[in-house]
């Protein structure tokens, strides 16, 4: 009895033993504990990620929809700055004129008393020197209300200034700077013509020396803004500096008719102002 009862014992243990631990098996486990971890770590980061970036991307949007409120704000002060001071050179210009026909006035008048005394002949050098005083003023004036006409445009259109990526602005962004500059080109001319056709009625020999820029009499031809339209950004950079450069040159030719007429005949600047009203 006793050899079959550890016989039985030993069977027992030997069929109801914990089985032994695999290694293998237990490292199994510990993997794809570890994997589902990291990965709901990495997911959780991705969502983490994605949450910023939708962030920004909110922030953006209200950054751009700002800078774009900011910039209609800035052109609307620009325009209002414009008209602001073509108003100021108006008013200066006409009381200009103003003070000049009061001169004008007083010295025909001390001039028709035929009084051959030296206080009156100093009375009347006096008024003449306040008068080409106000006569150069009066040019100055003119020459800065022509300098504001030129460059309205930079105003209105903004060339696209290069940024630190070397971002060339598309044709689209190019084309209207130049239809704008070619405007104020026209402009221009229309103004020396004006000009010219004063100084002709007055005396042709006032602008004998003065020789207008060779593109004075010519304009642009029928097709060019249709051209403009199949202009590669390079195309459209050197036709912008061509209308820059003989805008310029404009320019000076207008202020060398002014100094002209302020030197010969300073008696139709009134007329010169009135051309330049009709040219704006």
């Amino acid at each position: 009895n006793n050899l079959n009862s550890s016989s039985n014992h030993h069977h027992y243990y030997h069929y109801h033993r914990e089985p032994a631990s695999d290694p293998c098996l237990n490292t199994c486990h510990m993997c794809g504990w570890f994997g589902n971890h990291l990965m709901e770590e990495l997911l959780g980061a991705m969502e983490k990620v994605k949450q910023e970036l939708e962030s920004m991307r909110a922030k953006l949007a209200s950054t751009q929809q700002s800078l774009c409120e900011k910039e209609a704000h800035l052109t609307t002060l620009r325009a209002e700055r414009r008209k602001h001071l073509e108003e100021v050179l108006e008013m200066k210009q006409e009381a200009l004129l103003a003070a000049i026909s009061e001169k004008d006035a007083n010295i025909a008048l001390l001039e028709l008393s035929s009084s051959k005394k030296k206080k009156t002949q100093e009375e009347v050098s006096q008024l003449k020197r306040e008068k080409d005083r106000l006569v150069q003023q009066l040019k100055q004036q003119t020459q800065n209300r022509m300098k504001l006409m030129a460059d309205n445009y930079e105003d209105d259109h903004l060339r696209t200034a290069p940024d630190q990526t070397n971002h060339k602005p598309s044709p689209d962004q190019m084309i209207p700077p130049l239809l704008a500059l070619s405007q104020t080109r026209s402009k221009l001319k229309l103004y020396i013509a004006h000009l010219t056709d004063l100084c002709h009625d007055r005396d042709p020999s006032i602008l004998s020396m003065l020789t207008p820029p060779s593109h004075y009499h010519h304009g642009d031809p029928e097709d060019w803004e249709e051209d403009l339209q199949k202009m590669t950004v390079e195309q459209l950079e050197r036709e912008l500096e061509v209308c820059e450069k003989e805008s310029g040159e404009l320019q000076e030719y207008a202020n060398l008719v002014l100094q002209q007429i302020s030197d010969y005949c300073p008696d139709i600047l009134e007329q010169v102002v009135n051309a330049l009203e009709e040219s704006c």
